[in-house]
């Protein structure tokens, strides 16, 4: 049997019901299903594009007291509207376009029900679109590429049914909307022109875009550089939107489009384990340098204590076993035997539980410590351990807990 091919499709709103078109041009009426947000798709079909009515979405300009607009993300923007306009941001999935003013950055984001988002992720036909875009900024954005110096731009694209407009500044946008065609071109165009004026349009500024014969009279654009239709008007709705130019795509972030073949989808988990390993051989090779100084340190005080404890014995062969030798035989040996003894402890103690140790001193059968250990409770099951190991009462001289670590000294006998 023949395997049946998968038919990609471009899905878009025109404000009333859905339409499909697929790569050949074709188009077909999508019906809806009562209680969802998603139309019902031909079989073997997937979605490439989803446009949305601008008219079903949340639309705000914001201004932030941010230095760079790459600081901005989904929780400042939530909270903006939240106390701004009473927006609750959980409710909203946001994309925004934002530039660097004097001392703050502002911009405009678009929100989308969460719902809708959450209804595409549980449909295998839908969750793999790959753009998810605002009608109004599809119809708008196409005429911008042909004037780009300009600081403040009006945009507009008429149809069958209506108007977009909206207003950029320096390549930012400051505003969209959709309006709806009516019988009373005056009023129409008196409606264009407050929506112009409230996302910060001058009336005198430059406008480009696609109006027909009668909205361009009504209008009385000083500075129109677009072009005028004296045709009939194309339908709202078409599968030839120019998506490159757009800059709203609602699929980034945590829901960017996750490729299920190949290794794209490993490729930054395997970055971030790449350079965790890169920290862990660096640490290891760090700790492995501080071990073998303090080894080194060791055996330099063990050459030192030897030639103090045996000074008539110049040959150091076995030190350890040289100076048992010695303690068993010298007139000092049961004091110098005793000293062994507590090293051994504290050295059985530190392999249990490592510490830092600054300062050790033996003298007149009395151990005297001073180190760093990193919390109280650390520090109070070294003394125990301790007195486990060497068979003595241990008692804490002095701690002091003024930083991070606990410096303490102790003795016992």
């Amino acid at each position: 049997m023949a395997r049946r091919m998968t038919l990609r499709l471009h899905v878009i709103h025109d404000g009333h019901g859905w339409r499909a078109f697929d790569a050949d041009g074709g188009s077909v009426v999508l019906d809806g299903v009562e209680g969802r947000f998603l139309p019902v798709l031909p079989e073997q079909a997937e979605v490439t594009l989803l446009v949305l009515p601008i008219e079903l979405l949340l639309v705000r300009t914001f201004t932030l007291p941010l230095a760079h607009p790459r600081f901005i993300d989904t929780e400042i923007l939530g909270q903006e509207l939240d106390e701004r306009a009473g927006i609750e941001s959980d409710a909203w999935w946001l994309v925004w376009q934002a530039g660097k003013t004097d001392d703050a950055v502002a911009g405009l984001v678009i929100g989308m029900p969460e719902a809708w988002r959450e209804e595409i992720d549980a449909d295998p036909q839908w969750r793999q679109v790959q753009a998810v875009l605002v009608d109004a900024e599809t119809h708008l954005a196409r005429f911008l590429p042909s004037a780009t110096t300009e600081d403040t731009l009006a945009i507009l694209d008429v149809d069958a049914e209506g108007v977009f407009l909206g207003v950029c500044r320096q390549g930012i946008w400051q505003g969209m909307r959709r309006l709806k065609r009516t019988a009373d071109m005056d009023a129409m165009a008196e409606d264009c022109r407050r929506s112009l004026q409230a996302m910060g349009w001058p009336d005198d500024g430059v406008a480009l875009g696609r109006v027909d014969r009668d909205l361009s009279g009504a209008l009385g654009l000083a500075q129109w550089r677009g072009e005028v239709l004296h045709d009939a008007l194309p339908p709202r709705v078409t599968h030839d939107l120019a998506a490159e130019h757009c800059k709203l795509d609602f699929r980034h972030d945590r829901w960017a489009v996750r490729d299920a073949s190949g290794l794209r989808q490993w490729l930054r988990p395997l970055v971030l384990a790449a350079g965790m390993l890169i920290i862990w051989v660096a640490m290891a090779a760090y700790q492995l340098h501080q071990l073998s100084a303090r080894a080194d340190a060791y055996r330099e005080q063990i050459v030192q204590a030897f030639h103090r404890g045996l000074p008539d014995e110049p040959v150091m062969i076995d030190a350890l076993a040289q100076l048992r030798k010695a303690a068993g035989s010298s007139a000092g040996s049961s004091e110098f035997a005793a000293w062994l003894q507590q090293l051994a402890a504290i050295n059985r103690a530190y392999k249990a539980m490592p510490w830092q140790m600054q300062e050790l001193e033996w003298r007149d059968g009395v151990v005297k410590m001073a180190g760093k250990a990193d919390s109280l409770e650390k520090l109070n099951r070294l003394r125990a351990l301790l007195e486990k190991e060497s068979g003595h009462r241990v008692e804490l001289a002095d701690t002091d807990l003024s930083g991070k670590t606990v410096h303490f000294r102790m003795r016992w006998q």
